[in-house]
């Protein structure tokens, strides 16, 4: 079980359940991405984008994707109906992409242990840039996901 602040508790599988939900069902509605889930490994060889988002409330987390670089692609390239983007749209097409998803979870989060959270602004890191320790909790999932285009790698530290 996984304590959340004000005494409610949701399982760790609830947890899995309730993000991996929302990462398949949005990824396939809002950017046509079917995402099949697979064992989990790390994408070091990988050329990919490193996103991450807060929840805070009654459910705190560190939410990180790692995106490869085709899905990354593939995302902006649908949300913007098919259009080329400058490198600002980019950033606030993934954004909003984050956004959507995360906050499907939290909401699902938020209606099962009565409380309400919200999320930060996503920050995409830097080439070479990780997230800090101190950001990482003890607690944590992990979906990977493969598609016909590339990977997706979700922890969530909570």
């Amino acid at each position: 079980m996984s304590a959340v602040k004000g005494g409610s508790l949701v399982t760790d599988m609830e947890v899995d359940e309730i993000f991996d939900c929302a990462f398949v069902s949005v990824s396939k509605k809002i950017a046509s991405l079917n995402l099949k889930r697979n064992v989990n490994r790390d994408l070091n060889g990988e050329d990919s984008y490193t996103g991450s988002v807060y929840t805070k409330g009654k459910f705190n987390s560190l939410v990180v994707c790692e995106i490869s670089s085709d899905v990354y692609e593939h995302i902006i390239y649908v949300m913007n109906s098919g259009e080329p983007a400058s490198d600002d749209e980019k950033l606030l097409y993934i954004n909003e992409y984050i956004n959507i998803v995360c906050g499907f979870a939290l909401s699902n989060i938020s209606n099962k242990i009565g409380g309400s959270s919200k999320l930060t602004v996503p920050v995409f890191l830097k080439k070479g840039e990780t997230i800090r320790e101190k950001d990482r909790k003890s607690k944590h999932i992990v979906l990977y996901y493969e598609t016909d285009i590339g990977v997706l790698r979700v922890t969530v530290y909570y």
